[in-house]
């Protein structure tokens, strides 16, 4: 949509004094893709939404709203209205429930639709809905929502709207990591002297959930339905990172999917039954440029291992029909897997497990559920010190987080 470019809150001011009617059409420079609707009667607003269909939009507003019943399909061949006005009568919400929900989608809508000063703006006259379920007064709307309105102008400069993408590249992941790790260390602190902080959900999630996230592309609105948060919540928190050049900003109409440039470092062999394990640890190894073999039986394991010839080896304790350390003690009596670093996983953290794995040959041990941190950085100190490591990628690999960890 092209119109002239304006101040929609000013436009709409002007409608409501010469009490038109029609179909107010709102977008960005930003990102031309996206853009809003504002249904008009005079000095009341019918409905707002967006420009086209937004599932992901309407994915988290329906969580927050209304959890407890089925999300409407959106079709591609009718507006959001007429889709969640035919879902009203199907499922026999009463008008009042209903009412209340059009108030919610079209509040959020107004936010987002009047916090930009320049956008390009269309009036349509004699455009309206049917039927007309609300009219509500827009100085009613306006009123409680301006300060969510100038919290969203704030944030303009670096974010331009809850459909913005936001993307981690591989080589700023220890930035993020760093501002994860303090960000935490500040909710501590928070929580100690008030009792709470208005971002400790967002510090409560992992830096491997984080890292898994922030490499998908998605929009601030996929992010919050993801963790379960306010889109006005998580831009706060993002916006340092994107002033910094940590984290990118892509418009919408950017598609998910990323360029991905294959690792080419040294291959990390993870021996585990779980996939969520192994989803994981590929995850954070490869943000390093490490290649990951993924193996989930270790029964049939080594002749992947000297086919593949791994210069590290991951390897669970606790696995069906044989164990890490069996496992272990039979890869130090290969001739070629003898002198490969190996690390053992495990959910327990006693004295005698570290003996047991010390004892099967293991060189150094995490305990489950994995932490992102300390398993880079053993990786990192035992592929530099592996004399049997040949002169592979390990010197364009230069991260350290989180400190160095204790051999066994």
């Amino acid at each position: 949509m092209q119109g002239s470019l304006n101040n929609p809150y000013k436009l709409l001011q002007v409608i409501a004094q010469r009490e038109l009617t029609g179909c107010l059409s709102i977008s960005i420079p930003q990102d031309d893709s996206i853009g809003w609707q504002l249904y008009i009667g005079g000095s009341r607003l019918y409905f707002a939404t967006t420009i086209g269909s937004s599932p992901e939009r309407f994915g988290l507003l329906w969580q927050q709203i209304q959890p407890d019943l089925p999300l409407p399909r959106l079709s591609e061949d009718k507006s959001e209205y007429e889709s969640l006005y035919e879902w009203q009568l199907e499922h026999n919400l009463s008008l009042t429930d209903f009412r209340r929900l059009l108030l919610s989608l079209s509040r959020e809508a107004l936010i987002h639709a009047i916090s930009h000063t320049k956008a390009y703006v269309k009036f349509e006259s004699n455009v309206c809905i049917k039927p007309v379920l609300i009219a509500a007064p827009l100085s009613d709307l306006i009123k409680p929502i301006v300060s969510h309105v100038r919290f969203w102008q704030k944030l303009h400069t670096h974010i331009s709207s809850p459909f913005s993408r936001i993307y981690l590249d591989r080589s700023k992941v220890k930035n993020f990591s760093n501002f994860w790790e303090n960000a935490n260390k500040a909710t501590l602190n928070a929580q100690g002297e008030n009792g709470s902080s208005p971002n400790i959900s967002l510090q409560n999630i992992s830096l491997t959930v984080w890292l898994d996230i922030l490499e998908q592309k998605l929009s601030i609105y996929e992010i919050c339905h993801q963790i379960g948060n306010e889109p006005h919540v998580l831009s706060a928190w993002l916006s340092p990172l994107i002033a910094n050049k940590t984290l990118e900003v892509f418009p919408s109409s950017t598609g998910a999917a990323i360029a991905f440039q294959a690792p080419t470092g040294p291959l990390i062999a993870c021996i585990d039954d779980s996939h969520t394990v192994q989803r994981q640890v590929k995850m954070v190894l490869e943000m390093f440029g490490f290649q990951i073999l993924g193996i989930t039986d270790p029964t049939s394991c080594l002749t992947s291992l000297v086919r593949q010839k791994p210069a590290l080896i991951l390897m669970d304790i606790t696995m069906p029909e044989i164990d890490g350390y069996e496992l272990c003690t039979m890869l130090r009596q290969s001739r070629h897997m003898r002198n490969v670093p190996i690390v053992m996983f495990t959910g327990r953290d006693g004295i005698i497990d570290r003996m047991r794995a010390q004892l099967a040959g293991a060189n150094d041990y995490i305990t489950k559920p994995v932490n992102a941190d300390k398993l880079v950085t053993k990786v990192q100190r035992l592929l530099q010190n592996n004399k049997y490591l040949s002169n592979q990628l390990i010197g364009d690999i230069d991260v350290t987080i989180g400190g160095s960890s204790s051999r066994l």
